[in-house]
């Protein structure tokens, strides 16, 4: 379904019900990131106690922009109105990845009392590449028969997102990442990754830490984000779970599954 704003009609699927949950998918990507290594986790016992608000952002999956935007600030208050039309509870969780954390964190920082907790897979931190502080490339194992029958394009993003290189995750990342970037408007994400990608105001400028139960995950062999600059988030977030996964790059929901899956179980353990 949509939901219709002034300067966008935001793709948008809900499933089950209770306690809100807003999933923010990364950059360049649509909701099927978040939705396919989270429903997983929501299993018939958890399903009952959970609303889970999985959409598009702006510029990208099958969200349609109705205004012209420039830069993460327009997308950001578009979200902030998106969030005042689909949650009416006063109280409600985000998990985030990526580009999605960077922007959940804002929301923290403008209204922390309405965010009872949060979930960060591979946060942005310094919005911008030249700023952060990025691991050598390391390919930590790799099928090289299967590797062999990928295009030289598909190897580069291969090497580059994941640290383990295999044909189930490949073809998790085709269905759930790849899927995204074929529906993104790659004229305007270039256009706000140039002139508008870092927030005005820093959203890690906090006038108090937030106190509510976290989770920060990060990869070690991530060459997107990488890990050494969330450790900035630390003392911002003292409640949280902080958790450097090995043998893991920019999709370690993908590459560590069963890991992944019980620290967001944990997480939401902890919730409630």
């Amino acid at each position: 379904m949509f939901i219709n704003l002034e300067h966008a009609d935001i793709y948008t699927e809900i499933t089950g019900s209770g306690t809100p949950m807003l999933m923010i998918h990364g950059n360049w990507c649509d909701h099927r990131l978040m939705k396919g290594c989270m429903e997983n986790i929501f299993t018939a016992e958890t399903e009952k106690n959970w609303k889970r608000i999985y959409f598009d952002l702006p510029g990208m999956g099958d969200t349609v922009l109705k205004k012209e935007i420039s830069t993460t600030d327009d997308i950001y208050n578009i979200i902030e109105k998106f969030i005042d039309k689909t949650i009416t509870e006063e109280i409600f969780y985000i998990a985030s990845e990526s580009y999605g954390s960077y922007l959940a964190r804002m929301f923290i920082k403008k209204y922390p009392k309405r965010v009872g907790g949060i979930m960060m897979i591979c946060p942005v931190v310094m919005p911008h590449v030249k700023d952060r502080n990025l691991p050598k490339k390391e390919i930590v194992s790799r099928d090289n028969e299967f590797y062999k029958t990928l295009h030289a394009n598909n190897q580069e993003t291969f090497d580059n997102m994941f640290a383990i290189q295999n044909s189930a995750n490949w073809e998790r990342y085709i269905k759930e990442v790849r899927s995204g970037v074929k529906k993104c408007d790659i004229t305007l994400l270039k256009k706000i990754k140039k002139h508008g990608y870092g927030f005005k105001e820093d959203p890690d400028a906090l006038d108090a830490p937030y106190k509510n139960p976290s989770l920060i995950i990060t990869g070690r062999q991530d060459l997107s984000v990488g890990y050494k600059d969330s450790f900035a988030l630390i003392e911002k977030y003292p409640n949280s779970d902080f958790v450097i996964l090995d043998s893991a790059g920019h999709m370690l929901q993908i590459e560590q599954k069963e890991i992944f899956e019980q620290l967001v179980f944990n997480w939401l353990s902890r919730l409630k």
